[in-house]
């Protein structure tokens, strides 16, 4: 067995394994990235559906204008049957755009329009050649097949390859980014299954079907389709001029009392389903779709959160750490934004001698995959647990888009920024630079502000004549903000308001969270529930904040709070003298 030294090991070469290896390559071209693929060649996956979420990663990756010309339809949006209420409902991505703000605030695209609806192994191919030509060595037909540790750390992995070579691959980092395969969880306990998200997936792929949704004069964009059936739901994707994909989700409960066979229980649905069956009348089933003469795909769709996202030598992302529902299509995005956030982790890992911050730097990591998969697991189990209105959708994630964003949007645009993956992007809108304690200039503060087109404040009222209190207890926590195109993160605080259990991951999500400095903390130290406003400023600036901060950005604070539900007006002890 022959032995091989690098500084990352990343074991698959899917979107997330591309993109963090891509990424570090970038910003360290000195740094040696080994990408291993057991695949000797493209191989079929599914995942086809992606969001515009995952735009800005592209973008940075320098692989945005390969994908946009590889012939993909472009993705406009979704649209839903679900429920007993048969009549469609839809949204567009463009019915909010949040991207002119966060274009102001880290050089993200002026507008995020679309995203595609791909082939995935002409998709990945892109991005595992892409990242080869930025100098990461990517090794096809190589099956990791064991850990290499020492002293309770990951020092690497054993891999072989098609021909029985067997290699030792020693590194600083090993990356998993095998997918649901889960490379490491057969090591590490990483994973932690949901039990009440057991669903399979069975899918096929037709020619001759029209799509469902066809732009006059744009020939190639459209929407998926999502329709719910009595034991499951329906995705209608295309993904080419001449090709759908049918897929078909239900729960391992109800495909065992329809005798267990997957691909009747498929065909009959879908023979039923008055929303397909007339599309796919005259539609053939592609007999040998991925080569291997497969005209029928199974996958489970059993979601999983990660106990943990990373450990000494060692961390996962994309699928291999977290899995939710597809019913919203977060796979590929959550895949591409956890790996950007680990290639950034990885290069301030090295910049950061100190292991004190490094232990900060990977709990953040762990925070943000966490936060990044409630969202969607909250949506998701929301979607299962009830037959819901579009309306009450929206309602749900609009308390998502406010933990993270205090913005006013209406309830159908919170709902497209919470499900296009646009949320993930919203510290963006902080200047980690004007958090630094005395580092803030009057007139540079930079304030959160409606994504709406036209953009406004925040509009939720201050009453200062009633004390002030906070709705819920707050911790102060470390977090790490991206300079997005830098390849660096900067040390900033967080406070996270404990609404909810933060353990509990989908109703974490609840959990109003802000970035602060000093002058935030001890304003919200200031705030005991017996003073109103003057009697909280006056608090604050005897703990030193000075006064054109009180009289600005404290104002615009404390509403963002209020629009957040963590800080409301009126108190018990009003009444106290």
């Amino acid at each position: 067995m022959r032995t091989e030294r690098r500084d990352v090991l990343v074991v698959g070469g899917g979107p997330a394994g591309s993109t963090l290896a891509a990424l570090v390559k970038k910003y360290a071209p000195e740094r040696r990235v080994t990408i291993l693929e057991r695949a000797p060649g493209p191989r079929h996956h599914v995942g086809e559906s992606l969001l515009p979420g995952l735009v800005p990663v592209l973008k940075e990756l320098g692989v945005f204008e390969k994908i946009d010309a590889a012939g993909f339809p472009r993705k406009l949006g979704a649209t839903y049957v679900w429920g007993r209420d048969r009549t469609p409902w839809e949204h567009d991505f463009n019915d909010v755009n949040m991207t002119e703000l966060l274009a102001r605030h880290g050089g993200m695209p002026e507008r995020l329009e679309y995203a595609w609806q791909v082939v995935r192994s002409k998709y990945d191919e892109i991005l595992l050649a892409h990242a080869g030509r930025l100098g990461v060595e990517v090794v096809r037909g190589a099956q990791a097949d064991g850990l290499l540790e020492k002293d309770g750390r990951v020092v690497g992995a054993t891999s072989r390859a098609d021909d029985g070579t067997r290699t030792r691959w020693e590194a600083e980092f090993t990356a998993d980014c095998s997918g649901q395969a889960g490379f490491l969880s057969r090591f590490r306990r990483v994973r932690e299954y949901d039990p009440r998200l057991k669903n399979v997936a069975g899918y096929a792929y037709y020619r001759g079907a029209p799509w469902m949704f066809r732009y006059a004069g744009h020939p190639d964009k459209t929407k998926i389709f999502v329709c719910s059936r009595p034991s499951g739901w329906f995705w209608y994707i295309p993904q080419g001029a001449d090709l759908v994909s049918v897929g078909f989700v239900t729960t391992v409960e109800r495909l065992k009392a329809e005798g267990g066979e997957l691909e009747a229980l498929f065909d009959r649905e879908l023979a039923a389903c008055e929303e397909l069956a007339p599309s796919l009348a005259k539609a053939e089933r592609v007999a040998d779709f991925d080569g291997q003469g497969r005209s029928f795909f199974t996958h489970s769709d059993w979601s999983y959160l990660p106990v943990a996202s990373s450990g000494p030598g060692w961390l996962a992302c994309g699928d291999a750490a977290v899995f939710v529902d597809p019913v919203l299509s977060s796979g590929v995005t959550l895949a591409h934004l956890s790996a950007h956030r680990a290639a950034y982790t990885i290069l301030e890992h090295w910049r950061r001698p100190s292991e004190g911050e490094r232990g900060l730097l990977w709990a953040d990591y762990g925070a943000y995959c966490r936060d990044a998969a409630g969202q969607y697991l909250a949506l998701a189990l929301f979607w299962y647990g009830n037959d819901p209105g579009v309306a009450k959708w929206w309602v749900r994630a609009r308390a998502l888009q406010r933990a993270v964003l205090p913005a006013e949007l209406d309830d159908k645009s919170a709902f497209i920024t919470v499900s296009s993956g646009l949320t993930q992007h919203c510290d963006r809108l902080s200047d980690a630079a004007s958090l630094d304690d005395g580092a803030i200039e009057p007139g540079e503060y930079p304030f959160y502000r409606a994504a709406l087109p036209g953009g406004r404040e925040p509009a939720a009222p201050l009453d200062e004549t009633r004390p002030l209190r906070l709705a819920w207890p707050f911790r102060v926590e470390y977090a790490f903000l991206p300079a997005p195109g830098t390849g660096r993160l900067r040390a900033v605080k967080r406070v996270r308001f404990l609404k909810a259990d933060p353990d509990d991951v989908a109703a974490g999500a609840f959990n109003p969270r802000r970035y602060v400095a000093r002058w935030h903390l001890d304003f919200l130290r200031a705030i005991d529930g017996t003073r109103a406003w003057a009697g909280v400023r006056a608090a604050a600036a005897g703990a030193g904040v000075p006064d054109w901060w009180l009289d600005g950005p404290a104002r615009r604070f404390a509403r963002d709070l209020i629009l957040q539900g963590a800080l409301v007006a009126g108190a018990p002890e009003e009444a106290r003298p």
